[in-house]
Parts: C-alpha cells; sequence; structure tokens
C-alpha cells in the first residue's frame, strides 16, 4: 500500500510541478523515477535506465525526423491548398473536405500538427460559405486523428512504441490496428451525423474565393516523391505477403518495415537537400513532446517493479462491482484527458490492461480500445491539446467564445455516450 501510495504521489507531483513551473513534465518524472526507484523500489540506476521505452524513442524520432522535412518546405501546407482548391466548384461537399484536408496531412506526416496550418483555412472557408463552424474543429480533430494512425505516422509509431513495452510485436500491431478500426468507425459516424444535422451540405456553387495556389517547386516535388515512395513500398509489401503467402516470405514486410524505409527516407530528403538538415532536425522534431512521452513512459514503468500493478489488480477484484469496471476507466480517462494531454496518462494504465483481461473475461484489446477511447473522448475539449489546437485559426473572438462552450459540451456528451457502450459491452463486440 505504502509504495502505491507514493507511485502515484510521485505522478501527480510531476505533473503539478512540470505544469507550475513550465518544466517538461519528463524531466521532471525522469528526476523522481530515480529518487522512488532507488530508495523504494529497491533499483539501481542502471536498471531505472532499462526501463526507458527505446522503441517508442526511435519509432517516434523516425516519423516526425522524416516528415519534418516536407513541413519545413512547405510541402504539406502547399499540398492542402491544392486540394481546397480543386474542389472549390463542390460546395456541398466542403464540409467532407475539411475532413479529407486534414486527414490527408496528418496521414502525410504532419500528425498532430496538422491543425495548424489548416485550421485558418478551413474556418476562413466556412464563413465565406456560411458552413456552420462548430463543424470545422470537429473536422479538424477528427481529421488528424485518424490520418495520425497511418502505419508511417507519429501516432501509430508512439502508441505502437508503448504498448510494445508489455507485448510482442504481433499482438501489439493487432491491439493498436484494432483500436484504430473501433476509433475510425465511431469518429467518422460521428463526423457524419454532425454534417447532417448541421446541414452542412446546404452550400451553394461559386459562393467560394480561392486563389489558385503556386505549384510545387522542386524541394516539395522530392519530399512528395520520398513520402509517396515510402508508403507505396510498405503497402505493396504487406499486399504481396497477405496475396502470396507460401511465395513470398512474411519476413519481407519487416524488412521493408517502418522504421528501415523511414531512415532511408531521411538520407534522401539530406541528400536531395530538400530542406536544411540543421534546422529540420532543431526545429521540427518536437524534442520537448518526445521527452515527455518517453520519460514520463520510464517512471509508469516503475509501476510493476514496486508493486502497484498487483495491488491495483487485487483492490479491482475485492472492491468494485465487474460490470462498472470498463465504465469507471472510459470515465477516468475521459474525466483526467479533459484537462491533461492523454500522453501524460496512458503509461499509467498500460501495464494494467492484462490484469483487466483477466478479470472481466475479455481480450486485452477491447479493454486497450477502452482506455484510449476514454482518453479521446474529452480531447475536443477547449481546454485539451486536441480541442484547443483544433480551434487556432479561429480569428472571430464571439466565434470563438461560443465554440468553446460548444467544445465543452460536446466533450461531455461523447464521454458519456462511451461510458454507456462499455457498459452494454460494446468495446468487447469486435474481438
Amino acid at each position: 500500500m505504502g509504495n502505491v501510495i507514493i507511485f502515484f504521489a510521485g505522478m501527480l507531483a510531476t505533473i503539478a510541478i512540470g505544469s507550475k513551473r513550465k518544466i517538461n513534465i519528463g524531466l521532471v518524472a525522469a528526476a523522481f523515477a530515480f529518487i522512488i526507484g532507488t530508495s523504494v523500489g529497491g533499483l539501481s540506476s542502471g536498471k531505472i535506465v532499462g526501463l526507458f521505452p527505446t522503441t517508442l524513442f526511435i519509432n517516434y524520432l523516425l516519423a516526425t525526423f522524416l516528415f519534418g522535412f516536407a513541413g519545413f518546405n512547405g510541402t504539406l501546407k502547399k499540398l492542402s491548398d491544392h486540394i481546397l482548391y480543386a474542389c472549390r466548384n463542390s460546395g456541398w461537399m466542403l464540409g467532407l473536405l475539411f475532413f479529407a484536408v486534414v486527414y490527408i496531412a496528418s496521414a502525410l506526416g504532419a500528425g498532430n500538427s496538422a491543425p495548424f496550418f489548416t485550421s485558418a483555412i478551413c474556418f476562413s472557408l466556412a464563413a465565406q460559405a456560411g458552413i456552420n463552424p462548430l463543424l470545422v474543429p470537429v473536422a479538424i480533430w477528427i481529421g488528424s486523428m485518424i490520418g495520425s494512425d497511418m502505419p508511417w505516422a507519429s501516432g501509430y509509431a508512439v502508441d505502437v512504441g508503448q504498448l510494445e513495452i508489455y507485448y510482442d510485436q504481433a499482438t501489439t500491431v493487432q491491439y493498436v490496428i484494432s483500436f484504430y478500426i473501433w476509433r475510425a468507425v465511431f469518429f467518422v459516424g460521428l463526423y457524419l451525423l454532425l454534417f447532417v444535422l448541421l446541414k452542412a451540405y446546404k452550400v451553394k456553387k461559386g459562393v467560394l474565393n480561392l486563389e489558385k495556389p503556386e505549384p510545387f517547386d522542386q524541394k516539395q516535388r522530392r519530399s512528395l516523391g520520398i513520402i509517396f515512395s515510402i508508403i507505396g513500398v510498405m503497402l505493396l509489401a504487406a499486399v504481396l505477403t497477405t496475396l502470396f503467402p507460401g511465395i513470398i516470405p512474411a519476413s519481407v514486410s519487416n524488412v521493408f518495415s517502418f522504421q528501415t524505409l523511414s531512415a532511408l527516407g531521411i538520407i534522401a530528403n539530406v541528400l536531395l537537400k530538400t530542406a536544411p538538415y540543421e534546422d529540420v532536425l532543431k526545429h521540427r522534431v518536437p524534442w520537448d513532446t518526445l521527452l515527455l512521452l518517453t520519460l514520463m513512459g520510464m517512471y509508469m514503468a516503475l509501476a510493476e517493479p514496486l508493486g502497484v500493478i498487483e495491488y491495483l489488480t487485487q483492490m479491482l477484484q475485492t472492491s468494485v462491482p465487474t460490470n462498472l469496471i470498463l465504465p469507471g476507466i472510459v470515465l477516468i480517462m475521459a474525466v483526467m484527458s479533459f484537462f491533461v494531454s492523454g500522453a501524460v496518462i496512458i503509461p499509467m494504465m498500460l501495464p494494467l490492461i492484462g490484469a483487466f483481461s483477466s478479470m472481466l473475461g475479455i481480450s486485452p484489446a477491447a479493454v486497450y480500445a477502452a482506455t484510449q477511447m476514454g482518453l479521446t473522448a474529452s480531447s475536443i475539449s477547449p481546454f485539451s491539446q486536441g480541442g484547443a489546437s483544433a480551434l487556432s485559426g479561429c480569428l472571430d473572438e464571439t466565434v470563438r467564445k461560443k465554440l468553446v462552450k460548444q467544445q465543452t459540451l460536446l466533450a461531455i456528451v461523447i464521454a458519456a455516450a462511451l461510458v454507456v457502450i462499455a457498459g452494454v459491452g460494446g468495446f468487447s463486440m469486435l474481438y
């Protein structure tokens, strides 16, 4: 019991100190990991260093470094401009286009940065077309979230890297992809529902005023060529090994893995001089986020040697009705991520997935999906990173104040819906 209290006290102190003093939470977490691990857990400094999530670090570094070249030289923004211009006369589908543009930009490597260069464009177009402004942050939020799920994107790298600490690679990929399918179905359905309810299809042709974007320059064409080549090779390898299992060995997919191809892609960008190497490394690799994710993950990995997982498992088995455990997980995750980034919270839950799975008699994939969906539910909140970034391009203060209230209410509604889904067994239906 004492170790459990110390562990969670350290976690809360980490978040409080980091937030209050504007210090990277990961750095504070690392300090507490060494202090608590050595003094309470009896671990050596080397053992604590061994808890560092190396896979997560490598995956996230490669993904953000690779696509940092396309972000730095303006390729991703210009691609968004070209897509919007090409569809300028299809006014009825403009609301769907908001989602598509952000999705494509995120899937091609922009990830969570996509909202910052698409938000202002989408808000401006929505105002011209008379579309309800609420559709814009929702489109940006969902589009960037699902676009980051692609196997070559940073979001996928993070989720696989975190879960791979506890499961083998094949199992990890299965759980992550199952969750992505669940999330895509739920949120795309939600977006289409809002598209209809807000009557976003009622836009006349010719009401939009868009200037033709400049063509891609040589560096931008090279960036796109590298990105599409990597994606193409990954997809081709996966398709061929699936269609011809007896002829093409499964190891082909491992040879042409994201890690291998992204490293080659980075080298290609450097050799072709698509953007200044030093500037991309310094300004386009989100080192602050990388430190937060990995060092917080190292701290959370202390849960097992300190006996936290064993204690919580026993407590849940004896103190909480079984039918309330999964809805409770979703609710707790949603409440916490309303204000705090899910990146800080999810490492706390990952070690407990196996225990919850055994206790509830459902697949670990279902528990993982419920946990992640709980975190996602309230991230449209304007106080969370996802909701705030989607709102970043709204320049009209009156509209912005209204959207803050609407996004807050929407976060509560989505969270409530997911709690109900968890209660009726919705997460275990696909597994």
